[in-house]
């Protein structure tokens, strides 16, 4: 009777330790080469008035990949913007056009980050090809960003809230300064009372 109140509980541990050693243990050599490294190339078309996207992608022996998902992004300030549709494939020849939006703004000469992914494949490692292109339309620096202002960076914020915040921080040092001036008084009182 003794015993049975140690046993009880183990049974499930038990349990649990006999079917975890009971699991096919997965060799990370075997599942990482079912995966392929692909090779995915640029180029970029103009024609009339659109702007064209080609990616190619064949696999390491130079042969194409058919039916091979690709993403089509922009780099923005935060977050990439898709571009074409949701879902890109390669035809039989690897291949994959995705149209460039015209009005998107570049930088101030109008360059504008291109990439393409591959990722979350079957057969394929995931990839990641950037390009720069001066397809955006030209977007100038506001001259007005640069003065002082409020939501400027503390390089640029106005005088008059540097030296208030400066003041400020310079009274409560002076302050604390006055206090531990004073404690120390106190004490040498205390030394020479007693």
């Amino acid at each position: 009777m003794k015993y049975n109140r140690f046993l009880i509980p183990s049974i499930p541990i038990l349990l649990m330790l006999i079917a975890l050693l009971n699991m096919p243990l997965l060799n990370a050599q075997e599942a990482e080469e079912e995966y392929q490294d692909a090779l995915v190339t640029l180029s970029f078309l103009e024609e009339d008035d659109s702007k064209i996207i080609r990616a190619t992608a064949r696999d390491m022996e130079g042969n194409p990949i058919t039916d091979l998902e690709l993403y089509f992004y922009v780099q923005r300030t935060f977050s990439l913007l898709p571009i074409g549709d949701f879902i890109n494939f390669t035809d039989e020849n690897g291949m994959v056009e995705v149209e460039f939006p015209g009005d998107l703004p570049g930088d101030k000469e109008g360059h504008v980050k291109i990439i393409v992914k591959l990722q979350d494949s079957d057969s394929y490692n995931d990839l990641t090809v950037e390009r720069i292109k001066n397809w955006g339309i030209p977007t100038p620096v506001d001259q007005f960003e640069e003065k002082r202002s409020l939501w400027a960076a503390a390089a640029n914020a106005p005088i008059a809230l540097v030296l208030a915040t400066s003041g400020m921080i310079l009274a409560v040092w002076s302050i604390i300064g006055y206090i531990i001036f004073i404690l120390f008084k106190i004490s040498k009182l205390n030394k020479v009372n007693t």
